[in-house]
């Protein structure tokens, strides 16, 4: 089950790289249209046409990829919960979130250092401000959000051991509750007593996500009292993960729609968490299933926070250098997707490789985790 989970880890990473390049393609087409079309941005002719959809169903496809982070990184934490204690010792606690806080801290202020050579101009506050809650770079919320759950495992392993069923309710409620929050920002709505409350559903704040990491601290625990109800219900799993997919797809429009707005910022909603749910059931009920390339993916899951750090500058560069030198190449996707997804693993592979070959390999943990 660990190799399963590190292949788990893999995919999730690099969904991730297909959701940031689907993002950038979105940029393409409908903020950066003026480099290859005779038009003003921001552009939405091509709302709608197949390269639209395309990037539509990979962004809905890969949404389940945080999701699975949480759930691998709950489920680590049973497996490092000695039975003779009742519950993880703040020691082990601390060591998770040491790993994860200074390779954070070191890339985000690396990219801070280069917008601020840019001309970005950040004060102090802002600086602060986007460390904290995660702002550096679109996919850095993580960060602060995995430290938040570390800090409650002390709290939800005694929970997760003796009352799990319990766990998983109030966690799903809370979850459901904070996620409910993003209609109402969506839709442009003013709803009496709701509007001060839309910053719990931020992503970087835990009650949007508790539920995944406590699902995979119970599941570390209980597996084995899960299988035979996750064997009955398998084939059925399979019709919800393609009925709730094509849901999240219909369910987006829609909500564009009803917005008035061109555009939206795409934002996790219920029928996107139901998705990930049916993943993660899904690949749980098919434990026999054999998984494709799985020594290579499971490689990549062994390096995926390292990866997850330094892949968003990468891409981030990379797009913008299409930009300046090859405008051209963002009318095609079909050439600008692969590029970015290809480079966007390759080169923080490559940098990771060479780092550990190098005299400073010393300072790999604190690069990469």
């Amino acid at each position: 089950m660990i190799r399963r989970l590190s292949y788990l880890n893999g995919i999730a990473v690099l969904w991730v790289i297909l959701n940031h390049a689907s993002g950038w393609g979105f940029t393409a087409l409908f903020w950066w249209t003026d480099r290859y079309l005779p038009v003003s941005v921001p552009n939405f002719d091509q709302w709608g046409s197949p390269t639209y959809y395309s990037l539509r169903v990979i962004e809905q496809l890969i949404i389940f990829a945080i999701a699975s982070f949480l759930f691998v990184s709950g489920f680590f934490i049973a497996f490092a919960t000695q039975r003779t204690q009742p519950t993880i010792g703040w020691n082990i606690v601390g060591v998770r979130i040491k790993n994860l806080i200074i390779p954070y801290l070191i890339w985000s202020i690396l990219i801070i250092l280069g917008e601020q050579v840019q001309g970005a101009g950040y004060s102090f506050l802002q600086i602060s401000r986007k460390l904290i809650f995660g702002g550096v770079a679109p996919p850095y919320y993580y960060v602060p959000l995995l430290c938040q759950l570390y800090l409650f495992s002390p709290f939800l392993v005694p929970l997760a051991r003796n009352r799990w069923k319990l766990l998983l309710l109030v966690t799903a409620l809370i979850q459901l509750f904070a996620v409910s929050l993003r209609y109402e920002e969506i839709l442009g709505l003013e709803l009496p007593g709701l509007a001060q409350l839309t910053w719990i559903s931020q992503s970087w704040f835990f009650p949007s996500n508790i539920f995944w990491f406590s699902f995979g601290i119970v599941t570390g625990f209980h597996l084995k009292q899960l299988k035979p109800w996750l064997d009955r219900v398998k084939w059925a799993l399979l019709i919800l993960l393609f009925s709730t997919f094509l849901l999240g797809i219909f369910e987006w429009e829609t909500l564009l729609q009803w917005s008035g707005q061109e555009w939206i910022a795409t934002r996790e909603t219920v029928v996107d968490h139901l998705y990930a749910l049916t993943v993660l059931l899904s690949f749980l009920a098919f434990d026999k299933v054999a998984l494709p390339f799985f020594k290579v993916i499971e490689n990549i899951g062994m390096k995926s926070f390292g990866v997850y750090l330094t892949h968003s500058p990468v891409m981030e560069y990379l797009a913008r250098a299409t930009y300046h030198l090859a405008p051209q190449m963002l009318a095609y996707q079909i050439l600008f997707q692969p590029m970015l997804i290809s480079l966007g693993l390759a080169i923080p592979l490559l940098l990771m490789a060479m780092v550990k070959r190098s005299p400073v390999r010393g300072l790999y943990v604190y690069l990469f985790g």
